[in-house]
């Protein structure tokens, strides 16, 4: 059984390899070569099995997307608010749309939207009429930092979009959830930590900032603030007692009643108890994810069934497979299915003897629990965030028992008192927010140790599991391998930390929706050419790319920013760059970066071939336009020019302003790109820097083609993702050539609106 199992979960994990789903006719000629060949050969019709099944639900999720008329013009939808709403101006929120259009939809889609000023305070539970705005799921692709298309489509999000301002938006039935609800009571209070009271409480992180994430990820913690199995098992071990001993009560008085098991009752109804608890949070993933547990477990204990840890992991991820395939997508199902395999291994391997029952058996296995699940959860950490938190074990230590054992009764037996006694729950959520305000200046005492954490530059996923093979190699008994021999599995890691420098420059135009940043790197030193937008939310283009990949290639410092000039798509997230690493000099358009400008810079020559005066021209025409060369090859970046500007520039650099590559002039605008400006350079790549589907419609389709009649070869950061040049130093070898989209990250649920 335990095979076959692992033959319909390991062919379902394949799906994360895949650049393309299996054809609707391929996956129908293997639903008949499974019904062949499963009795025969079990293990090979399981394995087709889990192979039909995700390319069903790929399939399945490709018939949801939107039709190209939907998302061309604005539509009407009718829905159920779906997620908690808290603020009153620039809110997001998910939708569960069943009309489109005056459109019954058999099926229902999930909108994640945005909405600046709405017309009334958005609740959860509220049914209403809303014109919108949609676009298929679609995120910034880059090879550092957050994956937000890959993330829509492990939550099953259909389309993403805005309200539009219409009289006709309409809120058609004004019923709050019970979450939403508690919630509101919740916020009422005037608590300092009420923040952190709604993560822990329902789940609800919204109002957390940036710099709390960094607090809770730098030291380890993160997990806390997520109602997942942690909390679950406390709430169903509180329940369990809490029954068991109010009906042992009730049954020891009544004699008709002593026939009920009343171990199976209590079971039952915990069950119960903690789907409600489950609820609460939202049915969130991780919650969703401890409760299937649960259930089997419980499932098995009145059936007076015994199965192994094994078997009820490999039972776990065949019905959340099952259930909720979309999420072995999200980072999270790893994170949490790595961390109970690797405590199920730390009770096998060290397993707890009864008669060492004591208070301190009961602290040294949670040191020994924590200290091991740190340890072994490094590579998986390591490799998806590029850095090692060093506190991690220790605080983790005190954190979980005080939270777990502490924190979330509080909070519950004061969500409880909500409903009926409002004083009761605000003096209990006072003692909560009293910890919490002292757990957090503990986290930032912890933060401040030197050598808390640091950055470790981004490894192929095979290094980090060589890492991996290595300490659970050391974990293991010695009788089970001759452990001396495991330092080799670390010679992979070792050759990267010690390769020596590589005679290239690198090149990467980064996808930062409408704007431009452009990466240029050489020798573990970085120049960079704009940074991207910051917005009024808050979202920047510093810290959602700019600095994850400057963390991911080691860099600790940036030589020079050149900002060619002042618009927000260009230099809005100035401010967030200099905050999150240092840079030696920041060089504008209204200073140093003007005609006869030049610099050497690891052996690379850049020079700045215009403005001839900034203040002569609007803040387009005076961009600072540069050259980066070696003596074979070179690179224009010309800001966002417009014709006139490239005439003068043609007339004053004829040859100068020949280069192997050119970022496209104003992302693609037809004020830009004159036939005799992309002729004068000659580039053999041309690269637009813009949004994906943006209302100015760039590229514009007859600045293609003029581009085309030259035949140069052409990439979007919309489309293609980041791309990225490798440059041998002068030398005429050919460049290599990489885009995310389609050489670095090309699985098809990334990259699913591109299919």
């Amino acid at each position: 059984m335990d095979s076959k199992l692992f033959s319909f979960i390991a062919a379902s994990f394949t799906s994360l390899w895949w650049t393309n789903l299996p054809s609707i006719v391929i996956t129908l000629l293997l639903f008949m070569c499974a019904c062949l060949t499963i009795r025969k050969n079990q293990h090979l019709g399981y394995f087709l099995l889990g192979i039909i099944w995700m390319a069903s639900v790929g399939h399945w999720q490709y018939s949801l997307q939107l039709s190209s008329e939907q998302t061309s013009q604005p539509v009407q939808i009718i829905g159920e608010v779906n997620s908690l709403v808290i603020t009153e101006k620039n809110i997001r929120f998910n939708i569960k749309v069943t009309h489109i259009a005056d459109q019954h939809l058999l099926f229902t889609k999930i909108f994640h939207l945005s909405w600046r000023e709405p017309a009334w305070q958005v609740q959860q539970g509220q049914r209403v009429k809303l014109w919108v705005k949609v676009k298929p799921p679609h995120g910034l692709a880059n090879e550092a930092g957050f994956n937000y298309q890959q993330w829509l489509f492990s939550e099953g999000i259909n389309a993403t979009g805005y309200v539009k301002s219409d009289d006709d938006n309409t809120l058609l039935a004004n019923v709050n959830s019970i979450r939403q609800t508690l919630l509101n009571r919740m916020l009422g209070f005037d608590l300092p930590q009420r923040s952190w009271l709604a993560a822990v409480t329902f789940g609800y992180r919204g109002l957390l900032q940036q710099e709390d994430w960094h607090l809770v990820q730098k030291t380890g913690v993160a997990h806390l603030i997520a109602i997942s199995g942690l909390h679950l098992a406390l709430v169903a071990s509180v329940s369990y007692v809490l029954i068991a001993w109010a009906g042992g009560g009730l049954i020891s008085r009544f004699y008709s009643l002593h026939h009920i098991n009343l171990h199976n009752v209590a079971m039952l109804l915990t069950l119960f108890t903690t789907l409600a608890y489950s609820a609460l949070a939202g049915f969130g993933l991780p919650t969703l994810r401890a409760w299937l547990m649960l259930f089997l477990f419980s499932v098995l204990f009145l059936w007076n069934k015994h199965l192994g840890a094994r078997r009820l992991i490999l039972l776990g991820l065949t019905g959340f497979v099952f259930l909720f395939p979309l999420s072995i997508f999200g980072l999270s199902f790893w994170l949490s299915f790595s961390a109970v395999t690797i405590i199920c291994f730390i009770f096998w391997r060290w397993p707890v003897k009864q008669a060492n029952f004591s208070l301190t058996a009961i602290f040294s296995g949670m040191v020994k629990v924590q200290l091991c699940l740190t340890v072994l959860m490094l590579p998986l950490v390591a490799w998806q965030f590029s850095y090692v938190s060093t506190v991690s074990p220790l605080v983790n230590l005190i954190a979980v028992p005080v939270v777990t054992m502490v924190l979330v009764p509080i909070c519950l037996v004061a969500v409880i008192c909500l409903a009926f006694s409002p004083d009761w729950a605000f003096e209990l959520f006072s003692y909560a927010d009293l910890i919490l305000s002292y757990g957090l200046t503990f986290l930032n005492f912890a933060l401040k140790i030197k050598a808390s954490f640091f950055n470790i530059p981004t490894f192929p996923a095979a290094v980090w599991f060589f890492v991996f093979l290595f300490v659970l190699g050391c974990c293991l008994p010695s009788f089970w391998l001759n452990k001396k021999y495991l330092f080799l599995l670390l010679v992979p890691l070792a050759s990267h930390l010690l390769s020596p420098k590589i005679n290239t420059w690198q090149l990467d135009v980064l996808d930062v929706g409408h704007g431009l940043a452009v990466l240029i790197s050489k020798n573990n030193h970085a120049i960079i050419y704009d940074v991207g937008a910051s917005y009024p939310s808050g979202f920047n283009m510093a810290d959602s790319v700019l600095l994850p990949i400057l963390q991911a290639r080691g860099f600790s410092k940036v030589d020079v920013v050149f900002i060619s000039h002042k618009d927000n798509d260009h230099a809005g997230s100035l401010p967030q760059l200099l905050k999150g690493i240092e840079v030696s000099q920041v060089i504008t358009n209204q200073d140093k970066c003007q005609q006869d400008f030049a610099i050497s810079w690891q052996g690379l020559s850049i020079e700045a071939l215009w403005p001839d005066n900034a203040l002569k021209h609007n803040d387009n025409n005076g961009s600072c336009v540069i050259k980066v060369s070696d003596q074979y090859h070179s690179i224009l970046l010309p800001g966002d020019i417009n014709k006139s500007i490239e005439k003068q520039l043609v007339g004053l650099y004829p040859k100068q302003l020949k280069s192997d590559i050119l970022v496209a002039a104003h992302h693609g605008s037809n004020t830009s790109s004159s036939a005799e400006f992309i002729q004068t350079v000659g580039a053999k790549y041309v690269i637009f820097s813009q949004g994906f589907m943006n209302r100015w419609r760039f590229p514009r389709q007859e600045v293609v083609d003029r581009y085309q009649t030259y035949n140069p070869i052409l990439f979007s950061t919309s489309h293609s993702g980041q791309v990225s040049f490798q440059i041998e130093y002068n030398s005429t070898t050919p460049v290599i050539l990489k885009t995310f989209r389609q050489d670095i990250y090309p699985y098809w649920y990334a990259n699913s609106t591109h299919h």
